[in-house]
């Protein structure tokens, strides 16, 4: 560790940082505190579901299924989660089931009319976020079908996140890994502080952690008056006794998800529990075909996941890689775990924020010379798919809208997925 344990003071570093981020830290607060007005409203006795809030770098997805899974064993769950690969329906579950458009429509509509009201009460002209609104559309579809436990994944980050106008019964951070440096900070122990941020003063705040960003989560969540309970090697090895054949990573996120819920309900055995979690969500190792697997990996944490999981499931094979990648991420660090099981590597585009594919396979041709470019991905996809052997796996990974391009067989959202944000970009005011 490079720097010293003892003098890491969350409190005060928290404070620093706010204040030499004034604007953007009071404007983060004063939305939060301004959404937990809206949710008052909707709700002023309170939601009746119990919410538990998830983050992490790798696997906040995955354990949030868990848990959905896991509790539905004595009661009716539910989860939101993100991002979604093909439809906006996949962040809403409820009992492990994702819920029907005529849902989706419902829930927004109603939430219209009522922040609608809201508004006439003499609150600000402002509109809801793309979070917030998904965030209120859960909250009714959890009420609606009578959900007793809701689990609610942070998109990034922590601390400042929209979720945190919601009281939680229980707090979950996964791991602590090398991504949004640009947003959540450059540092481990920054990423940590972020995070772990979301811990409440007497919830219970679980965690999965067990390398170098440990010490930094402790502190954080006991700084905020938390109660950690932190999930160590031998409950992985429990866990390893009841799953022989799942990597590591695999069975710390079950660990984790089965800590929290025996933590409310410890009646229920390692045993039972598995035999609910046994679901994925869409996108994550997730074969669309015999031969064809799609995971939404797009940080070099979540990469080196893939290729474990990759090695574990398939000795010794050899792969075909689709590749996108967005934003402004390094092709290299990003995608370097892969490249020793990489048999063939195609670089694509990824529509929205998504880098130029020539660039990046100019980059990745440094470490792996023989990469070929197509920038449409629905093409790429297509002649790849074309070109597989009998033995062959295709896996499409690095960035979900280059995947959504790429085989979402739905013309019309795979279309709105592309554009997202285009009346914005174009400043249409024609009406």
């Amino acid at each position: 560790m490079d720097q010293n344990i003892d003098q890491f003071d969350p409190r005060y570093l928290v404070t620093l940082d706010e204040i030499y981020h004034s604007h953007w830290t009071t404007e983060k607060k004063q939305r939060i505190a301004f959404f937990r007005e809206v949710i008052k409203y909707f709700w002023p006795k309170g939601h009746p579901t119990q919410l538990i809030q998830i983050t992490g770098t790798n696997g906040k997805g995955s354990v949030a299924y868990y848990l959905e899974q896991g509790f539905k064993s004595v009661s009716r769950s539910g989860s939101w989660t993100g991002p979604h690969v093909f439809d906006y329906a996949e962040r809403f579950h409820i009992n492990g089931q994702q819920v029907a458009h005529d849902d989706i429509v419902t829930a927004y509509r109603k939430i219209q009319e009522l922040y609608g009201q809201f508004l006439k009460e003499g609150y600000e002209q402002t509109s809801l976020s793309f979070a917030e609104t998904g965030i209120l559309m859960t909250l009714h579809l959890f009420e609606q079908y009578d959900v007793k436990w809701g689990i609610m994944e942070v998109g990034c980050g922590g601390r400042y996140t929209p979720l945190m106008a919601l009281d939680m019964v229980a707090c979950v951070l996964t791991n602590v890994g090398n991504d949004h440096p640009q947003s959540l900070g450059t540092e481990l122990w920054q990423r940590a502080m972020d995070k772990a941020g979301i811990a409440r003063p007497g919830v219970p705040f679980f965690t999965a952690e067990m390398d170098a960003a440990l010490p930094y989560v402790v502190k954080t969540a006991e700084a905020e008056g938390a109660n950690v309970i932190q999930i160590d090697q031998k409950a992985v090895e429990k866990m390893r006794e009841l799953q022989p054949n799942a990597p590591e990573f695999k069975l710390r996120n079950l660990a984790l998800a089965s800590q929290v819920i025996r933590y409310f309900h410890p009646d229920l055995t390692l045993a039972h529990l598995l035999e609910f979690m046994v679901s994925k969500l869409p996108g994550r190792f997730a074969n669309v075909a015999p031969n064809v697997i799609v995971d939404v990996a797009h940080n070099p944490d979540k990469i080196t996941r893939l290729a474990e999981e990759l090695s574990y499931t398939y000795p010794n094979q050899k792969f075909c890689f689709l590749l996108g990648l967005t934003r402004s991420r390094d092709v290299r660090q990003v995608f370097a775990s892969i490249l020793k099981l990489a048999k063939r590597i195609v670089i694509t585009g990824a529509s929205y924020a998504g880098q130029n594919p020539e660039d990046l396979a100019e980059q990745l041709r440094l470490d792996f010379p023989d990469v070929l470019v197509e920038n449409n991905p629905e093409k790429a996809y297509q002649q790849e798919f074309k070109r597989l052997e009998k033995d062959d796996i295709l896996v499409l990974t690095g960035s979900a809208y280059m995947i959504d391009q790429a085989i979402n067989s739905n013309p019309y959202i795979r279309h709105l997925n592309a554009t997202y944000g285009w009346r914005v970009k174009n400043n249409s005011n024609d009406y």
